[in-house]
This record gives C-alpha cells, structure tokens and sequence, in this order.
C-alpha cells in the first residue's frame, strides 16, 4: 500500500511518500498540483497543518483523505489539558516516538523554528513538554530587542568566551541552547533513569555532536508518526 503523509507548516510543505511502510522518498515545498499528482497513484493520504485555511483544502472531501485534528483517533492517549491548543507535529512526533520505543519512557527534542519538548511515558501516554525559542529566533530576538547587536547567522560551534561583540553573540546561544538542552535531559533521567531521547528537527545533526547525553536522533520522525496515525484510523476509509 502506498501513503501520502504530509506536514504544512507556517513556512514550508513537506510530503513523505510511504510504501509497505517505509519511506519511499521525501519532498519539500510541494503545492496542491503535485500533490493531485501523487495522490493517484496511492491509497491513503493524512494533511496535518497549522493553518485555518489549508492548502489542501479541496482534497479534505475525498474519501482517500483525512486531516489530523484534536478528534483523530491516536494510538497513544492525550493526557495534554488543552488537546485544541497542542500542535499537530508534538503529537505526531509523540507517536512516532512511542513507535521506534514501544513501552519506554520517551523525550523527544524538535530543533526547528522553536525547540520542544514532548515527553511520552511508557504507559504510551502524552504528558506534555516545554516550547524554548529556537537557534535562529535567540538570533532576531538579541538584533530586535537591542539597539546595537548585529543580525548574525548562525554558527555550528562556538568558544566558550567569546573575544568580540560576534564571538559573544554566538557563545551565548550556542552553548546556551546546548546547556540547556543538556540540562532538560538530565532532568528527565534522573525521574526516569531508563528514558529514550529523541532529537529531530532542522538542527538535529548540530544538537547530535554537540549533546553530552546520549540520543537517537531521527529527521523523519515526524512523518513516521503522522504514518502510525493514519495507519490507526484504516477503518476511516
């Protein structure tokens, strides 16, 4: 069987074509003509976004497609107080998370826009997490917010002193951000020795070299757990 999931964000469109549940391939910016494309030639296709007025609008009426919402059936349990206010990549992600480490305790860390954090405990059931500003947000939020301090792109390493205003700017979140993840992991291993962490996300690869603590990091994880859920809701169709 072939499955279409598909993620659209605030700024981009990202399709994953599945196949006897593998990802066959993976596609960024894609628009509603080519999703028509694919979607012919496959079973089954998921929208999750976050937008009140999708792209994909006209397709939500076929039978083949379904969009993920706060009432989707999931295979894990929502324990989140306010389930309408959860973003449908966090519980994605969180299924995708109980998928690769069925009955364990689960942190899974998404590097994007903003940083998150979702724990799953090993009941499969979502507990909630924490929202930090991203990388490339401490970055516009120091140019924004002062008078002085220049709009810098982000760097993979940074010294631990910095010796100008640039060399600052760059200690100061990079190894910011890698402390404070550090930090947020050993929280959770020390009320949950066993724990499983997950990083995913656009900066996945820089958090892999620079953590202290161990992870599994994973880039599709996201579309893998938008795949168990339409996976769980076969009787939809």
């Amino acid at each position: 069987m072939k499955k279409i999931t598909i993620d659209e964000g605030n700024t981009s469109v990202k399709l994953a074509l599945f196949e006897n549940n593998q990802i066959v391939f993976r596609e960024s910016d894609v628009n509603l003509e080519r999703v028509k494309e694919l979607l012919s030639q496959c079973d089954r296709l998921l929208v999750s976004t976050v937008k009140k007025n999708t792209l994909f609008e006209s397709l939500l009426s076929s039978t083949h497609v379904i969009s993920l919402n706060p009432s989707t059936p999931l295979p894990i349990t929502n324990c989140y107080k306010t389930p309408h206010s959860l973003g449908n990549d966090r519980i994605a992600l969180a299924v995708g998370a109980t998928a690769n480490f069925p009955n364990n305790n689960v942190l899974v860390i998404d590097a994007g826009t903003c940083i998150t954090y979702d724990f799953i405990n090993s009941k499969k059931e979502y507990l909630g997490g924490s929202i930090s500003p991203g990388i490339q947000m401490r970055y516009n939020a120091l140019h924004h917010f002062t008078s002085q301090l220049p709009l810098l792109e982000s760097v993979d390493t940074a010294m631990l002193t910095g010796d100008n205003t640039e060399g600052s700017i760059h200690s100061g979140i990079i190894n910011g951000v890698l402390v404070e993840i550090d930090g947020i992991i050993q929280r959770y291993t020390n009320q949950y020795p066993d724990i499983k962490v997950i990083v995913t996300g656009g900066n996945a690869n820089f958090f892999d070299k620079g953590l202290k603590n161990t992870i599994f990091a994973n880039p599709n994880l996201l579309m893998e757990g938008l795949n168990k859920i339409l996976d769980y809701n076969e009787s939809y169709f």
